[in-house]
């Protein structure tokens, strides 16, 4: 199943291997899979964010458009996912730079959770985005969750604006 895909990174777990592939139109079930998860435990936590409509094979799809998509999986178990950008204006307005990779949808189930492996794609994004040539990593955050605030502050990343989008306001990041 992902002999065929552009290994990115990998690291040995207690119950396998680890992988990161460049994910291709083909690994669109697994993509929507993992957000669909990730928005119904957003739902359940009354976390005002992703929504599982939001996520069809049709909208998963037209990412591979015009951004990255990486899936993490673990003995060809999808884990998590995260997608790669070079441009943000809708997020970064006039602070969107080129010489910027922009991170979206970083996502890990939630029985793999508390094991490292966001910190371990985060680490990735950072790694594939220097590659390209960019100046650093940034991403935004929703701020009404503190929580994940503090997450990507405690890992190094530096508040460097807020946008208001009209329907939620994010908290823009660098490292």
């Amino acid at each position: 199943m992902l002999d065929n895909l552009e290994l990115i990174k990998q690291r040995e777990e207690q119950e396998g291997m680890l992988v990161l592939v460049k994910a291709t139109p083909d690994e669109t079930n697994d993509i929507v899979f993992l957000l669909k998860e990730a928005a119904e435990w957003m739902v359940a936590s009354e976390l005002k964010h992703w929504t599982p409509d939001m996520f069809t094979p049709e909208s998963v799809r037209s990412y591979f458009d015009d951004r990255e998509v990486y899936a993490a999986y673990l003995n060809q178990e999808p884990v998590g996912m995260f997608t790669l950008q070079g441009s943000d204006p809708s997020y970064w307005g006039p602070l969107n730079d080129g010489q910027y990779g922009y991170l979206h949808r970083l996502t890990v189930r939630q029985a793999f959770r508390k094991r490292g492996i966001s910190e371990w794609l985060l680490e990735a994004a950072e790694e594939i985005v220097l590659s390209q040539g960019k100046k650093a990593l940034r991403l935004d955050c929703i701020t009404h969750s503190p929580k994940l605030n503090a997450f990507y502050q405690g890992l190094g990343f530096k508040h460097q604006g807020v946008t208001d989008m009209g329907v939620r306001v994010v908290n823009l990041y660098e490292r």
